[in-house]
């Protein structure tokens, strides 16, 4: 079968990707002569001049240890479990995938995958594994029955995490998890049965290949690859096969690969540290240790100047970018490029008061969103109206949305429509019910705190009392989901390069549908176009999709970023651009000494 490379040619030629190698690599260091203990007459002891790099540099004695600094991560670091960005990071140190995108072209290119065919019009997907590819902790080879694993695990009926959508259309998926079946027919190895086999096909005849797997869709589209690139860690089954889901999911916080690092320890609300995986398929890590350093969003930047710690991502504000300017930033290096990150806010959409839909509208227009890009920002971000790139093709021309700009009268006036009339104490009541909206947000987050405050003030003004509450991050997530009281509250996603992922947000069926949201209609959309043959018609539902939001409300997009890292000049070898975070590289990253 021919081999095809799928480059995301109507979508992605439009997302402006900027990539970033900080430093191609060590800088080479003049020798420099040296008169220290010694006579320049009889002679001089040659030592290698500091690397420019190092000069003044508060981390030149830090070693070969690179620490990335963020706040504290949720803690599941499971390859097919995680949901949260911060999460994901130690995923990609510890796992790996068949395939990955190239930085700047977004084309698709083998990993652990030595090749792969796609048959679009058969639904078949074929890989072949790299041989010699080993688990960490010696746990042996992983082979093309990890991949089976992985699959089953994201099929199995206990499975509670966010991927199942994006791989239900193999054949048998649905009739797996629903207990309708005892094969995934969809999965075919080339093996003899093990002793304990998978419920999946054995097919040993012929091949009796241990690196291949073939896989069976029903409506095959281009949004079955990139859930492999995407996502599509591999789990080894000789770690993560136990005798129930709750053993599985039990490990959630001491994961095990075949990534270029190797988890070591996690005290929580301090650091995680992974130590090199020196029998690394790919190269040995140049790198000894990775560290993820838990912080406060206030301390990212006093880490990134006092050395502490090499990689960090600021926001795009006066505030940030001033600190690391002069001569006590002089040791670090800016990158900036196309985000991939949008920041809303949500509505309960069951609550008795936000199930109205006028009510909903109302406060959209009733909160000066420019103002407070305006002044968050300083005019570097912009507003959005969907869940896509602006200059992505599945994004709408923006003349067609409802922008809801800052209107305090119509917002009254559709919450006299909504029969919340004002009273004479300047609150909006309804039979006797005073109009209070409880607003859940996240501690120590300069986004949401001033967000939150100016939409306090702005719901005054309508007659609306908002009471906010914050908590930590994972407190947070889980009080979104199951407090009943939560009203509205707000955070940021970060899209893939199939739009189809975002939607998750608002799906019916997908557990991030955190404000309980339920639209036929838009379900039916965005399910028709990840089944989509074509990008065209693919990015006409998307645009339809987006508009129903739009008028819908469930969902009030704020802004899209422009992304700023800092990094320490000892660091060379960093990759990053819109779809592609710090850990792409790491196993040819190195620190200068």
């Amino acid at each position: 079968m021919r081999k095809r490379t799928f480059i995301l040619l109507s979508l992605l030629m439009a997302i402006c990707l900027v990539v970033t190698a900080c430093g191609g690599g060590a800088n080479n260091a003049n020798n420099a002569d040296s008169a220290a203990g010694g006579n320049t007459a009889a002679g001089t002891a040659e030592s290698a001049a500091q690397p420019a790099e190092l000069a003044g540099n508060p981390a030149a004695g830090r070693g070969n240890v690179f620490t990335y600094a963020q706040i504290s991560p949720p803690g599941i670091f499971n390859g097919i479990l995680f949901t949260a960005t911060y999460d994901d990071y130690i995923c990609g140190l510890v796992f790996d995938r068949l395939i990955q995108y190239e930085p700047g072209t977004m084309a698709f290119q083998e990993k652990m995958a030595q090749s792969y065919t796609m048959d679009m019009d058969a639904g078949v997907i074929e890989f072949n594994l790299r041989p010699g590819i080993q688990i960490h902790n010696g746990l042996g080879e992983l082979t093309a029955e990890d991949v089976a694993f992985t699959l089953r695990m994201i099929f199995d009926p206990q499975y509670d995490g966010t991927q199942f959508p994006y791989y239900n259309n193999i054949k048998g998926a649905e009739a797996f998890k629903n207990g309708e079946a005892d094969i995934i027919e969809g999965i075919v190895l080339y093996t003899e049965p093990p002793d304990d086999p998978l419920p999946v096909v054995y097919n040993p005849a012929g091949s009796g290949d241990p690196y291949k797997i073939t896989l069976y869709y029903d409506d095959m589209t281009m949004s079955n690859l990139h859930t492999f690139a995407s996502y599509g860690y591999i789990l080894p089954r000789a770690y993560y096969g136990k005798a129930n889901y709750s053993d599985f999911s039990a490990l959630n916080l001491t994961p095990v690969g075949t990534g270029p690092y190797v988890f070591n320890q996690y005290v929580p609300d301090q650091y995680i540290e992974l130590d090199k995986n020196a029998g690394y398929w790919q190269t040995e890590p140049k790198i000894d240790k990775v560290i993820y350093q838990c912080i406060s969003n206030d301390s990212n930047i006093p880490s990134l100047i006092n050395g502490s710690a090499d990689l960090a991502e600021i926001r795009n504000i006066d505030e940030d970018l001033g600190q690391i300017q002069g001569n006590n930033a002089a040791h670090l290096n800016v990158v900036s490029f196309q985000g991939s990150t949008f920041a809303f806010i949500k509505f309960r959409v069951t609550d008795p008061v936000m199930s109205d839909i006028r009510v909903r509208q109302a406060l959209a227009y009733g909160f000066n969103r420019a103002l407070f890009i305006e002044t968050y920002t300083g005019g570097r971000s912009a507003l959005t109206y969907a869940m896509a790139p602006r200059n992505s093709p599945a994004y709408p021309d923006e003349s067609l949305f409802n922008k809801y700009e800052y209107s305090p009268e119509k917002a009254g006036e559709l919450l006299d429509e909504a029969g919340w009339t004002l009273g004479s104490d300047g609150w909006r009541y309804k039979n006797g019910q005073k109009l209070t909206v409880d607003y859940t947000g996240i501690a120590e987050n300069a986004n949401d705190s001033m967000k939150t405050a100016m939409l306090v003030e702005d719901c005054k003004l309508i007659g609306v009392e908002l009471i906010p509450s914050y908590y930590d991050w994972a407190t947070y997530m889980d009080l979104v989901k199951t407090n009943p009281t939560t009203q509205m509250f707000g955070y940021a996603w970060t899209m893939t390069p199939d739009p189809y992922v975002a939607t998750t947000l608002l799906r019916k069926d997908s557990v991030n549908n955190d404000g309980y949201y339920d639209n036929p209609e838009f379900d039916r959309l965005v399910e028709a176009a990840k089944n989509a043959k074509s990008e065209e018609e693919a990015n006409d539902l998307f645009q339809r999709a987006y508009l129903l939001l739009n008028e819908d409300m469930p969902i009030l997009f704020m802004n899209d970023y422009t992304n700023v890292w800092v990094n320490n000049k000892r660091v060379k070898g960093l990759i990053t651009d819109t779809f592609i975070n710090w850990t792409y590289n790491i196993a040819h990253m190195e620190i200068i000494q």
